[in-house]
Order: structure tokens, then C-alpha cells, then sequence
């Protein structure tokens, strides 16, 4: 709990905090007044005063706050003065506006980066043979699914990674030794060095039916289904291996599916509805948000060039893929079940945090392109509305009535409230739904014993 806790709120207070810096730094920049840039919420704690803006440390350390001169003024009859909100011009109000989200893009970005550069925790796996290519090196030598890779040129090789690299080493013999384990029974193949950095292009590690990680809000989570869960057959079709699974899953987008789970020595049976989702290159397709079981880990470290190429393309194609989601949410509301809110981020970075710093820092990064594409929505209040209003300022050379501008603050004002309230209903529902089928899988057990 205590570790939940914390991980929320360094994942909040970081993304929070770089939002309202970048609003800070660019209102400054055109001319708006700062009264207060804050450290978090509530009472103030300490602080001090430079200029115009109080910089302060409050008690409630989920993000911060920036308080603009005149940003609430809407009294009949107010005249701006010099340095308020409203007495930047219209494009100095969409620069401010538009800088909270892309800090949190630039953070996402340069998190990206610095992954790359340091390390992450990349997935490892045994070397026992899963698919093999049609084809391939591995085919051609006589490499089978199910065989398991023991050692190359004598020496013991215990994971894919450690086969990897010991087909990268270099060498000065015309071919290699690669000893496989084939039904008990050994088997020498001999690898030509002209071959190995390409032996294992379209061959893939054997992973079993077995879920790895399972993610907070999906079906999976609300399911019950634990971490280690072996997954023997879905609708009474055996299922051997993740790709098997995997594919039967992806088939059933929105149609209820019956799982029979191996759990330790227990078996049960587990129904559940994967819901749509859209990936590259694959379109829409059933998932229940489980990861496949990995054998272990290795630090992977990228060079300068390849780290920002990297960053780049993951950036992207996450902002592509949350703009995808909430497309869904438009032409198909029912689907909006699928958000989570601020205990769905609790439950994800209690989890991540026990993984390691690197694995919380991505979940920042991601998180952080969420709170991006959510403020850029046109709707008052949001800095998408800001944005959209002070454009229409600009094309119409005037600002809009009093009036209307305190009507369109109520409207956003409400809408914010029922979308916090719903995704605080969604999550407890979801957790409910969890601990419920936890409880009948437990049931369930102890009745077939």
C-alpha cells in the first residue's frame, strides 16, 4: 500500500508539475502576470516571493498549480490591465495554453531517451524453439518447433539473449557447433559463420499459454486472473502456447469466451469478454490486457542516434494510438468502460514501481501522452477550449460577451466534474468486479477439491 501510494504520487507530480511548468515559463514569456506557481495543492507549507509570483511548496504533492493575474475576472464592465490574463494577445494565450501539454510530449520524448541511453529491462526468454519461418537458416539446418538450443561450441547457452549474443561473437572457424535437445535426444548441427548473425531471422522463442503481466481495467484484471495463470483451453479448444492463445482471443473481440485455468495444482473456469482494440498493421482486435510470461530480463542500452530515433517512434505511435482510442469512444460510447481514472493510475504504478525505477519512468512517459491528448480536447476549461476560444478571438477581432465567457467556464466547469466522477465510478466498479471473481475463483477451487 505504502509503495502504491508513493508511486502515484511521484507519477502525478511529475506529470502535473511539468504541465503547469510549461504554462508558467510561456506566460511569463508573453506578458501574463504569475501570481503563484505551486508544488503541489492545499496550504502552504513554505515559500517565497520573486517579483510578481509566490513560489510555493503545498501539502498535497499531486502536481502543482499556476495562478495567472485576472484569469477569473469576469465582471461586467472589467478592463484588463497591463500584465493580466486577458490583456495578452489572443496568440499569446494559445502559446500558453498549448505549452502545458507539449512539456508533457517534450517529457515523453526526452524519457524515451533516456531510457534508451541508460537501459531497460527488455524480455528474455528460454531456448526452446516456437515457431520456425518457412525458409529460414533454422529450417534449412533442420531446426523443429519444440527443439531446445543447449549450447554452441560446447559451451551452455540459457537463454535466447545468451544465444544471440554468443551467435554475435566473433569467430574464426568456418562453421559453429549448435547442440540441440530434441525429445531427450541430442542433436549436432553445424551453423556456417557465413550464417549465424542471420540464424535466427524468422524463428521465435517457444513461450507458453501462461499470462504474464495482467493490466489494471481490462478484462483479465476484472476477470480475476492472476500473474501465472496457465490458460489450457478457450471454448474447449486446447491451447499449447501464447501465439495460439493469442490468436483465438484476438477472433473474439466482444463475444464471451470460457477460459479453463491452470493455477498451481487448481483448475477453474473463467468467462470472459475481450473487448476491441485497434494495433498496428493488425486493426481491430479482441485483447483481456495480459502481457506473455518471459523467462527473464536483460538490460538493453541503445546508442545516442538510435535512442532518439527510438523515442520518436514510440512517441508517435502512442499519440496516434490515444488519439485512436478516443476516436472509438466517439463513434462507439460504449466503449469509454475501457478508460481508466485515478485509481486505475494507482493500481498501474503500484505495480510498475515494484518492477523498477525504468519501468515507472515509461509509465511517466505514457501517462504523460494521455494527459497531453486529454487537455488538447476542445472543451472549456481544458487547454483545448483555451486554445479554441482565444482562436476564435482572433478570427472574430474581438473578445467574447461576459456573459457568454462565464456560461462556457460553468459548462467545462461541469463537464470535468461528471468525467472525473464517472472514471472514479468505472474504476471502483472495476475493482469490484475483480475482487468478486477473485473471490468465486476461490470458491470454485475449493468446491472441486
Amino acid at each position: 500500500m505504502v509503495t502504491t501510494v508513493l508511486a502515484t504520487l511521484f507519477v502525478l507530480g511529475i506529470m502535473v508539475f511539468v504541465h503547469e511548468l510549461g504554462h508558467f515559463y510561456v506566460a511569463k514569456k508573453v506578458g501574463i502576470r504569475v501570481l503563484k506557481f505551486s508544488l503541489g495543492f492545499g496550504p502552504k507549507l513554505f515559500g517565497f516571493k520573486k517579483g510578481d509570483t509566490q513560489y510555493l511548496i503545498s501539502a498535497l504533492p499531486l502536481g502543482g498549480y499556476v495562478k495567472l493575474d485576472g484569469e477569473d475576472a469576469f465582471e461586467e464592465g472589467y478592463v484588463p490591465k497591463p500584465g493580466d490574463y486577458m490583456a495578452a494577445p489572443w496568440w499569446g494565450r494559445v502559446l500558453m495554453a498549448l505549452a502545458g501539454p507539449m512539456a508533457n510530449l517534450v517529457t515523453a520524448f526526452l524519457i524515451f531517451i533516456m531510457l534508451g541511453l541508460v537501459g531497460f529491462n527488455a524480455p528474455d526468454y528460454s531456448t526452446s524453439v516456437g515457431k520456425v519461418g518457412s525458409g529460414s537458416i533454422a529450417q534449412q539446418l533442420g531446426v523443429t518447433e519444440g527443439d531446445r538450443m543447449v549450447s554452441i561450441d560446447g559451451k551452455e547457452v540459457k537463454t535466447w539473449h545468451g544465444l544471440w549474443q554468443e551467435l554475435q561473437a566473433e569467430r574464426t572457424a568456418d562453421s559453429l557447433s549448435l547442440t540441440l535437445d530434441r525429445a531427450g535426444k541430442r542433436i549436432i548441427l553445424n551453423i556456417p559463420s557465413s550464417q549465424r548473425m542471420k540464424f535466427l531471422e524468422n524463428i521465435e522463442p517457444a513461450v507458453p499459454a501462461q499470462l504474464g503481466e495482467v493490466y489494471p481495467s481490462l478484462p483479465a484484471y476484472q476477470a480475476g486472473l492472476n500473474a501465472g495463470d496457465i490458460i489450457l483451453s478457450i471454448d474447449d479448444k486446447p491451447v499449447k502456447t501464447w501465439d495460439g492463445m493469442r490468436e483465438i482471443i484476438n477472433q473474439n473481440a466482444g463475444r464471451e469466451t470460457r477460459l479453463l485455468v491452470e493455477r498451481g495444482s487448481d483448475t477453474l473456469s473463467v468467462r470472459i469478454t475481450p473487448v476491441e482494440q485497434d494495433y498496428p498493421g493488425q486493426g481491430p482486435v479482441g485483447v483481456i490486457g495480459v502481457t506473455a510470461p518471459v523467462f527473464g530480463s536483460y538490460k538493453l542500452r541503445l546508442g545516442l542516434w538510435a535512442s532518439v530515433v527510438n523515442a520518436t517512434v514510440s512517441t508517435g505511435s502512442l499519440v496516434a494510438r490515444t488519439y485512436g482510442v478516443l476516436y472509438k469512444i466517439v463513434v462507439k460510447p460504449s466503449s469509454a468502460k475501457q478508460l481508466g481514472g485515478i485509481l486505475m493510475i494507482g493500481e498501474m504504478a503500484g505495480s510498475t514501481a515494484k518492477k523498477g525505477f525504468s519501468d515507472l519512468m515509461l509509465l511517466v512517459a505514457l501517462l504523460s501522452i494521455s494527459l497531453m491528448v486529454l487537455n488538447l480536447l476542445p472543451l472549456p476549461v481544458l487547454d483545448g477550449g483555451v486554445i479554441f476560444f482565444s482562436l476564435l478571438e482572433g478570427v472574430r477581432k474581438k473578445t467574447l460577451p461576459v456573459k457568454v465567457q462565464v456560461v462556457i467556464q460553468q459548462i467545462g466547469i461541469a463537464i470535468l466534474i461528471m468525467l472525473m466522477l464517472f472514471t472514479i465510478l468505472n474504476d471502483g466498479m472495476k475493482i469490484f468486479s475483480r475482487h468478486s471473481a477473485a473471490k468465486k475463483n476461490s470458491q470454485q477451487i475449493e468446491q472441486a477439491k
